[in-house]
C-alpha cells in the first residue's frame, strides 16, 4: 500500500475511534437512570459519594423547610422504607404529601441523600382555592386550554 494512503487510512480509523469513544462517553453522562428508595437503601455504603437519582415519594410529616436558611430537609419512601434527604434552595410549591419525586445528589458520609436538584412532579388535578367573597370563578379557554381567570385590582390605571 502507497504510504500516502495507509497515512490517510490510519487517520481516519484513528478519527472513527475518536467519534466512537465521544458518543459513548455522552451517552453515559445522559442516560442515567434512577434507583428505587429499597434499591438505595441497600447500596448506600456502596453509593456514597457518587452520583446518582432515587425516585419515590415525600410523606408530608417528613417535610421541614427552615426559610431563613433555603434549607429543606425531608424524606423519600417507597411505602416500605425511607431514605433522610436535604435540599438548599427554593422550597418548591408542589413539595406536598405524597408528592412523587426524583432526587438527584450524593450520599454523605451520614447516611443522608444531598439534593443537587430536585424534581417534583406537576400535580394532576388543580383544585382553585376558595373565593374571598364567595364568587364563583370565571374560566377562559385560550388555544386549548382551560384557564381560571383573577380579576386585578388595577382598574382603569396601566
Amino acid at each position: 500500500m502507497d504510504p500516502r494512503k495507509r497515512k490517510v487510512t490510519v487517520a481516519l480509523a484513528l478519527v472513527g475511534v475518536i467519534l466512537v469513544y465521544l458518543i459513548a462517553t455522552a451517552a453515559s453522562n445522559t442516560t442515567m437512570y434512577y434507583l428505587t428508595v429499597e434499591e438505595a437503601v441497600a447500596r448506600r455504603d456502596s453509593l456514597q459519594g457518587r452520583f446518582i437519582r432515587i425516585q419515590g415519594h415525600v410523606p408530608g410529616e417528613t417535610i421541614r423547610w427552615d426559610a431563613r436558611e433555603f434549607l429543606l430537609s425531608f424524606n423519600v419512601s417507597d411505602g416500605r422504607q425511607q431514605v433522610p434527604a436535604i435540599y438548599r434552595g427554593v422550597r418548591p410549591d408542589n413539595l406536598l404529601d405524597g408528592t412523587n419525586v426524583v432526587l438527584e445528589g450524593t450520599f454523605n458520609a451520614n447516611g443522608v441523600f444531598e439534593v443537587d436538584r430536585l424534581l417534583v412532579q406537576c400535580v394532576s388535578k388543580y383544585e382553585a382555592a376558595d373565593r374571598p367573597n364567595g364568587s364563583q370563578p370565571t374560566y377562559e379557554e385560550i388555544d386549548g386550554v382551560l384557564y381560571e381567570t383573577y380579576e386585578s385590582g388595577w382598574r382603569g390605571v396601566r
